[in-house]
């Protein structure tokens, strides 16, 4: 049970409730337990649309559940296999990110997982930052650096408030 109320749109104040209506938050558990700070929960989404903007859907894909498996976060993991499918990652490709299975990736989403898993546990090494510099522009490298913090925050604050996936966990590997 999440340590805050889990709220729907109809307990925002009026200026609030388009987070809900306007955006597909649905009845995730993240939105509904970031409405109890309604506009912390704006500048979070209009922070999170921007860096989802970095690469490709696919490519953040990637990023966001090498981020999630290297936290051990049931619920990034949980929402973002059924997101990365809908965006093109194969489950193939879901079970080398959760294995650690570089060799089973293409270069560069090795490259991505990588320096993505670095990040996450707070240890990028120069090798794996070099590397993902060969597949993209310093810009694109400081994104990625930024997507991956962002998830490593969004899965303390999803700790923090004890919130668990609507479902069942759908497991480390598919």
């Amino acid at each position: 049970m999440a340590r805050v109320p889990l709220l729907e749109a109809d307990d925002l104040p009026e200026e609030y409730r388009y987070l809900f209506t306007e955006n597909d938050v649905g009845d995730a558990h993240i939105f509904q337990a970031m409405a109890n700070a309604p506009e912390l929960m704006r500048w979070y989404m209009r922070y999170s649309t921007r860096l989802w903007d970095v690469l490709p859907d696919r490519e953040r894909e990637i990023v966001i559940l090498a981020a999630a498996r290297a936290l051990e976060h049931e619920y990034e993991w949980h929402q973002h296999v059924r997101i990365g499918r809908e965006a093109g990652v194969t489950d193939a490709e879901i079970d080398a990110i959760s294995t650690g299975d570089l060799a089973a990736l293409e270069d560069r989403d090795a490259a991505l997982t990588a320096y993505t898993r670095g990040v996450a546990l707070g240890d990028p090494r120069d090798g794996e930052h070099d590397r993902l510099g060969e597949f993209y522009d310093r810009e694109t490298v400081v994104g990625v650096a930024m997507l991956a913090s962002h998830y490593v925050s969004t899965a303390r604050t999803l700790d923090a408030l004890d919130v668990t996936t609507e479902e069942p966990f759908v497991g480390w590997t598919t």
